[in-house]
């Protein structure tokens, strides 16, 4: 180690699997209308990269739980819609 530093490493807490996309998906049911990355970034807590969100988005997208529209140059995201249960 050189002379003059403590040796300290600082950790960043790890998310629990699956919870980055559980909030993801929580923003677009609570939003109600397709909502942009940037727009999903907004709204999230913590410091998350546009990256990080587009990321999720095309992840849960690929999974088919959201649907994306075109609006301007980008995509907008809802989530896809479930057959309602009766009974």
């Amino acid at each position: 180690m050189r002379s003059g530093t403590t040796g300290v490493v600082t950790r960043l807490r790890r998310r629990a699997s699956g919870s980055l996309e559980c909030e993801v998906l929580a923003t677009l049911q609570r939003a109600g209308v397709p909502l942009t990355p940037r727009e999903v970034q907004s709204e999230l807590t913590g410091e998350l990269t546009y990256c990080t969100v587009l990321r999720i988005l095309s992840r849960l997208h690929g999974k088919r739980v959201l649907r994306r529209v075109p609006r301007g140059r980008s995509y907008a995201y809802a989530p896809e819609r479930t057959p309602e249960r009766t009974g």
